[in-house]
């Protein structure tokens, strides 16, 4: 199946920078919904996540046969720790997860239908009569992917568009529009039905695939992350509002790699942390205490940055630092609870 691609998370981790299993085990605990796309020399696949959880798997390795499921889902994470693969995540609404995933098992129907001898529309006629659970993958005539249609009971229930760029979009309404377009323009199809029987019990059930285990360094880190994502929140949130969108999370970035020589995770390209849109996102080890030294240091030196952009506005840095001091010590007694006992008042100086 030509699978769907959401908004992209991360794209391209290397694998001799990022834990697989350390990355799983925190989209699991942000419940994450979406894909993992996981590929070796020899062994590829993608995991599918459904509010936190891993609901389905395809994969396949040297031998042309593709494993699904739990068996896919457990050869997937054994590749945990090889250091030549590359790892891609996107994000997708459950429902959407939910529509791929209970396509998985398929079997082929019909193979390289062309528009040249074959109307869409008749086809669907016929796999209406047929009453036919599946799918229709949708090629340009040079065999690039442009579609894929979803069936129930042979009637179009969804569809998704593939573009050259960008995330793949949904949308039933263009069912139509888009049948018109590969009409005009030229096709070729490939029809699949479920393989079996699917019951709404296996539907919606959870695969229970037992995960390596998890590293301390990440579990002691799940109290901590939400800390620091609403501190950086507050303070872009304030930043942006007094400049424009992205000014904060630029400045952010520069300091970042300026302290990454100390703090290894900060590097923008070892894949270990990240910050977008609000949310923190960590898949490396380290202390409680250095991820929080690190990140209120990066904090610290992203602020000469900042007040260069507003050389003449006199209270901007002002204004700043009230606001970061502010979001820190909303936070104060929390860190100190979890072993963050800094001594904030020096924070400036």
């Amino acid at each position: 199946m030509i699978f769907p691609r959401g908004e992209v998370v991360h794209k391209n981790l290397s694998t001799a920078y990022t834990n697989l299993s350390a990355l799983v085990s925190t989209l699991k605990s942000e419940g994450f919904s979406g894909t993992i796309e996981i590929e070796f020399p020899q062994h590829k696949g993608t995991l599918f996540f459904g509010s936190g959880e891993i609901v389905d798997a395809e994969a396949r390795g040297a031998e042309p046969k593709k494993l699904a499921g739990q068996e896919a889902a457990q050869a997937l994470l054994g590749l945990t720790g090889q250091k030549n693969g590359m790892i891609s995540i996107y994000q997708l609404p459950p429902e959407r997860v939910a529509i791929v995933m209970k396509n998985l098992q398929n079997e082929i129907l019909f193979k390289g239908l062309s528009t040249d001898f074959t109307r869409l529309e008749g086809l669907l006629h016929k796999l209406r009569e047929d009453k036919l659970n599946g799918f229709i993958e949708v090629l340009t005539k040079d065999n690039r992917p442009m579609g894929v249609l979803f069936l129930e009971e042979g009637e179009p229930v969804e569809m998704y568009t593939q573009p050259e760029s960008g995330p793949s979009v949904f949308g039933r309404k263009s069912i139509p529009i888009f049948v018109e377009t590969v009409t005009k323009q030229g096709a070729v199809f490939d029809v699949f039905r479920i393989r079996g029987g699917v019951s709404k019990k296996e539907k919606e059930e959870v695969l229970a695939v037992p995960l390596p285990s998890s590293s301390p360094k990440v579990e002691e880190l799940k109290e901590l992350i939400p800390i620091f994502q609403d501190i950086l929140s507050r303070v872009e949130k304030w930043v942006d509002k007094a400049t424009q969108r992205g000014t904060f999370l630029k400045a952010l970035n520069r300091s970042r790699m300026e302290k990454s020589g100390e703090f290894f995770f900060l590097d923008p390209f070892s894949g270990e942390f990240s910050y977008q849109d609000g949310t923190i996102r960590f898949a490396g080890e380290t202390s409680r205490k250095d991820f929080a030294r690190g990140i209120l240091e990066c904090l610290r030196s992203s602020l000469p940055h900042l007040e260069k952009e507003f050389p003449k506005n006199r209270m901007f840095p002002l204004k700043l630092r009230a606001e970061i001091e502010s979001s820190l010590e909303y936070h104060k007694g929390a860190m100190k609870v979890l072993g963050i006992d800094m001594d904030l008042s020096s924070f400036f100086q």
